[in-house]
């Protein structure tokens, strides 16, 4: 068993409670705290109903063109440790995901400029490689015609409740301030008629406590990455590697700190120019590439030891598999899809 502690140093604390600090539906304008660019509060069409009883999206939304920022400022926070981004979200038209042509809308939140969440989102053929994977109940329809783009348009549009995703609930936040901007970027944005995104029903809020959790994300060329237990201080966090070639030699983890940059290298990184077809660079690696893990028939586990320190709550990490695999491409290596990790109590 090896430990948390020889990766990463400490970094929070917490303790209990939780308060709404920020909550709008759009119904009544838009919020003072709220500075939208170029966006606008438009009808949300077929996008109504779809959600949870009780946050589902109705009346108007707040909509934005690709290239386009939407900042939140909030001030005179209690005090707090984590902090919960509760919203709808509804990718609209010909967002390209990840892929080659035209090459990448990535919906990206920053909080206090530090980037928690940077996902590619695609909306027209099963070929473009959409690198957000929603956990059971936050996806509420998928490339579906919404309204946006007329009756038999090639590009749909789809929902999602991003505030059902466990990762949304414990971003790590303790400042009296806290500046969220949420937008699509990449080198594929085009204008609002071809293409835009919107949120709802947001709400934001803080907390004396930290849950911990975890979340496949990205996309894989044959191992699947998950855990086994949940990340808590004091506990062993289970990890399994499965749908291994038959052949694996190796097995390892790799650990990073973040998902958007490895250095001068834009992530997710596809490895189709360095013989590995399908695979993508999914996390930055930064901790460690060859955390070891026990082969056993087509699969492999590892465990991770979490020091019994609160310095280590709310903790996130970014995990990825690889097996070496002869003659399975160029390489003989693939990779797994990534799982957000979150250190809870």
């Amino acid at each position: 068993m090896h430990s948390l502690r020889s990766l990463v140093p400490l970094t929070l604390a917490a303790s209990l409670c939780a308060q709404t600090v920020f909550s709008t539906d759009f119904e009544s304008g838009l919020p003072a705290a709220i500075a939208p660019g170029s966006a606008a509060l438009t009808g949300v069409q077929g996008y109504a109903g779809l959600g949870p009883t009780g946050n589902q999206f109705g009346g108007s939304f707040l909509r934005s063109a690709t290239g386009n920022a939407v900042t939140l400022s909030l001030a005179s926070l209690p005090a707090h440790d984590v902090l919960h981004l509760d919203f709808l979200f509804a990718a609209i038209d010909s967002l390209d995901g990840a892929g080659t042509y035209p090459s990448g809308d990535y919906f990206r939140i920053t909080i206090d400029g530090v980037t928690v969440f940077r996902e590619a989102f695609a909306n027209a053929t099963a070929s473009q490689i959409q690198t957000y994977v929603p956990p059971p109940g936050v996806q509420l329809a998928r490339r579906v015609d919404l309204g946006f783009s007329g009756p038999g348009g090639f590009y749909t549009d789809s929902a999602y409740w991003l505030g059902g995703d466990p990762f949304f609930a414990s971003f790590a936040h303790s400042a009296a301030t806290a500046t969220i901007v949420f937008a699509i970027e990449g080198p594929g944005i085009q204008p609002l008629g071809d293409e835009s995104w919107a949120i709802d029903n947001l709400r934001v809020v803080v907390a004396q406590s930290t849950q911990g959790s975890t979340a496949a994300y990205g996309t894989s060329c044959g191992p699947v990455l998950a855990a086994t237990s949940t990340p808590g201080i004091g506990q062993s966090l289970g990890l399994a590697l499965t749908n291994l070639p038959a052949n694996t030699a190796l097995a390892f983890c790799a650990f990073g700190l973040a998902s958007g940059q490895m250095g001068s290298y834009v992530l997710p990184y596809p490895l189709d120019g360095v013989g590995m077809p399908g695979c993508w660079f999914l996390q930055d690696a930064s901790l460690t590439t060859t955390w070891p893990c026990l082969l056993a028939g087509g699969s492999a586990t590892a465990g991770v030891a979490i020091p019994n320190n609160l310095g280590y709550l709310g903790l996130q990490l970014f995990a990825q598999g690889w097996a070496a695999a002869p003659g399975v491409n160029a390489r003989g290596i693939v990779m797994s899809n990534g799982l957000r990790i979150r250190v809870g109590n």
